[in-house]
């Protein structure tokens, strides 16, 4: 093997690039202005601009990228930021532990999740995936809802809260009238211009069908938009109920 000491490589002009027509194997680094070839093996790139486009039929690792990506893409994505355009991002499944926020979210099909209780206590974790539908079987008496976890960040001002409880009926029936949240008791015997009070239609509390079921649903209005105390939330509630068994 004959080896070769020269700082520059040039045609026999002295003023043009030689060629290579067998190719030419590195096997160390090749640094270069301008390439106009195809590269295969593992090749890495600081920061590059690719002003004609660039095709890749492999892998493409990236710790940051910016600018329009199409086709598909697999992996894992801690962060995706300030996405512009029409973004067509399809996923088998999304699981979401932290805080999203969308400003136009347009679903297809959507299923709530409930809590089933017993008994005339049943309780809500807001912030852990309770979802915001009790169901209640076997009251015994008037229904107190608890709720727990009720974020009070500025991150959640200025919205409202909306929560329902579907009671199967008995002989007896009894009315959920009552709500606890985050510590703070709402239930509509609290004097009138109190905050904790909850509103009915008409001034009128629901009351429990028998042998049915009622639901008692409540929405909470943000009086000031600061969710920093849950009394500034004013509650309505309304209920649909007496859908027979029989």
């Amino acid at each position: 093997m004959s080896q070769i000491n020269v700082n520059r490589i040039a045609d026999k002009t002295g003023g043009g690039a030689p060629e290579f027509p067998y190719g030419i194997q590195v096997t160390g680094i090749v640094t270069a202005t301008t390439v106009n070839q195809n590269i295969t093996g593992v090749t890495t790139f600081g920061q590059t601009t690719f002003t004609e486009g660039f095709n890749v039929s492999g892998v493409v690792t990236a710790t940051t990228f910016s600018g329009n990506l199409t086709g598909n893409v697999t992996g894992n994505a801690d962060t995706a930021s300030n996405l512009t355009g029409s973004p067509n991002i399809v996923v088998s499944s999304a699981d979401v532990t932290g805080i999203g926020t969308i400003n136009d979210l347009r679903l297809e099909s959507v299923s709530d999740k409930i809590t089933v209780s017993t008994g005339n206590s049943p309780s809500l974790t807001y912030n852990t995936g309770g979802g915001n539908v009790a169901v209640v079987y076997n009251a015994s008496g008037p229904i107190t809802l608890t709720v727990t976890g009720i974020p009070t960040t500025s991150d959640f001002n200025n919205r409202a809260l909306n929560f329902s409880v579907i009671v199967r009926q008995g002989a007896t029936g009894y009315g959920c009238s009552s709500l606890i949240l985050n510590g703070v008791t709402f239930n509509s015997t609290a004097a009138v211009g109190v905050s904790t009070r909850i509103s009915y239609p008409s001034g009128t509390v629901a009351a429990g069908s028998t042998t049915g079921y009622d639901i008692f649903n409540f929405v909470g209005v943000n009086t000031t938009g600061s969710a920093s105390t849950i009394t500034n939330y004013n509650f309505l509630s309304v209920k649909n109920g007496d859908f027979r068994l029989y």
